[in-house]
């Protein structure tokens, strides 16, 4: 059967598992597991999944680290027909209560977290849920179906996966996508950059990011390749799995590159890295020159994974110092400004794509999604013009948003768990350059006692009382009498950029 004819990602898998039974599927820990293992492995989990009662289109929520267990069971929810919804497990309790809340999943599968992070394990009861112990991870089951999906499981429009992304009011998005949007996705990244069979990915990031579950898990199927995956991240697992496994490349976010090309020194068979999450910087462009290893930007966002990337033959052209990017393949993009098209380069505005990439819509959010676009096309809230050869560079994200380590972080969240801290008064939170992470989380904050002072230390010790996960806590302070506003009252946070940058 040829494989792009397939219509569903079950099927794909099926395909694969026929095809090349004895293939290395994953490495972890220095174990290989073929496809055929995988396989087993998964179908046990399916027997264990089918007394719970799940039904084709339920939404089962997994939260689990990167590991065996968490391959099996997401591709064990693709077999039972279900709509997968991997969920990061550094969500603090309260976005994992509001996340139930709104999407209402049938299933609920929480592995217990080894590094003590707020994970659903973690949580008693769940209104409307009953729970159980499997393992050692939690099962939650919902008591009546909310029945959010009714499609043929067998079709290629049909929901299968759910990526939760970060907007900048601070509440976690559903983004819905169908097979078609997943396959088409990574038939357009395996030709874009030329993966096959003989390749072996390095993941460092977890399935519940588009660069984990699409260029990870499915991208590797596709190819029949290999991939090995890194439960617990740090430089010297990176550095021991680069020499002891045949990776030829690694696709993630700009800090583990720059980890990559400034701190480990035997990249052993590696011949390219990808670059998703942010754009590259120019000193991870020199970096990568220096040890001769070629850089691409493959640039997307979960809506849309990915839509542009860097050609091999420019980037030759250019010497190995570009980020400009191409359409994907199937892919169409413009720019707007004030409705019009603008092709001429150098000129600013928003990035609009489309094609049969493009998600499905935001679960549960029909407003939201009808607001993301303007008839076929998405607009990705980012900034970019066109330079004289006709390609894409990217300027920006929307300011609302903090790019920390290729994780999107809402300044609105930030800032409304900052605010409830004694003696602020107003708060306005902002991404700070920084060369490893891409940005660190900047607060301008004014109080309402002066007297009193607020160090940064202060600041995270109230956070920690309110139990706000880390990852939320403001990395450099400032304590200002006030801050600047429009006549309408909204903060003006280009006056505060102009501030950080002096």
């Amino acid at each position: 059967m040829n494989e792009k004819k397939l219509p569903t990602i079950k099927q794909l898998w099926q395909n694969r598992v026929t095809q090349t039974p004895n293939s290395v599927f994953l490495a972890e820990n220095g174990k290989h597991y073929t496809y055929s293992e995988i396989d087993q492995k998964v179908n046990q989990k399916v027997k264990e999944l089918e007394q719970y009662h799940v039904k084709s289109n339920d939404i089962i929520s997994v939260q689990f680290e990167l590991d065996l267990e968490d391959i099996v069971t997401i591709l064990a929810c693709i077999k039972l027909d279900a709509v997968v919804n991997p969920l990061n497990p550094h969500y603090d309790i309260d976005e994992a209560k509001d996340l139930v809340n709104r999407f209402k999943p049938y299933l609920i599968i929480s592995q217990k977290a080894p590094r003590g992070r707020d994970t659903f394990y973690s949580i008693g009861n769940i209104k409307n849920y009953n729970s159980t112990l499997q393992g050692d991870c939690k099962i939650f089951v919902r008591n009546v179906r909310a029945d959010i999906f009714r499609s043929d499981s067998n079709s290629a429009d049909a929901p299968v996966l759910i990526l939760n992304t970060s907007g900048t009011t601070g509440a976690v998005k559903g983004v819905v996508l169908s097979n078609k949007n997943v396959l088409s996705a990574e038939y357009a990244y395996n030709d874009a950059f030329n993966i096959t069979s003989k390749d072996m990915i390095l993941m460092p990031s977890g399935l519940y990011h588009a660069i984990g579950f699409h260029h990870g898990l499915i991208s590797t199927i596709m190819a029949g390749s290999s991939m090995a995956i890194l439960r617990n991240y740090s430089v010297e697992n990176l550095a021991q799995v680069i020499k002891n496994e045949p990776v030829t490349f690694i696709d993630s976010v700009p800090t583990v590159i720059y980890d990559i090309l400034f701190n480990i020194k035997n990249l052993n068979c590696l011949n390219k890295l990808l670059v998703g999450g942010d754009k590259l910087r120019p000193d991870l462009l020199r970096q990568a020159d220096k040890r001769e290893i070629p850089i691409y930007n493959c640039y997307g966002s979960t809506e849309v994974v990915p839509f542009s990337y860097t050609p091999a033959d420019y980037f030759e052209e250019k010497e190995h110092f570009t980020t400009a990017l191409k359409p994907m393949k199937n892919i169409d993009v413009r720019i707007m400004v004030h409705g019009q098209e603008i092709t001429s380069p150098n000129i600013e505005g928003t990035i609009e794509v489309k094609g049969p990439v493009i998600f499905k819509g935001y679960l549960l959010d029909p407003k939201k999604t009808k607001n993301s676009f303007d008839g076929e096309w998405f607009n990705t809230g980012d900034y970019g013009h066109y330079n004289y050869d006709g390609l894409l560079k990217v300027d920006g994200r929307n300011s609302e948003k903090i790019i920390r380590g290729g994780e999107n972080i809402s300044a609105a969240e930030v800032e409304d768990k900052v605010g409830k801290c004694t003696n602020v008064k107003e708060v306005a939170v902002l991404g700070i350059p920084d060369v490893r992470l891409g940005q660190r989380i900047g607060a301008f904050i004014s109080l309402k006692d002066p007297k009193q002072d607020l160090t940064k230390p202060k600041l995270i010790s109230k956070l920690k009382e309110q139990n706000v996960d880390k990852k939320f806590w403001p990395e450099r302070i400032w304590i200002v009498d006030s801050l600047p506003k429009t006549a309408n009252g909204k903060i003006k946070k280009y006056i505060l950029r102009q501030e950080v940058g002096a």
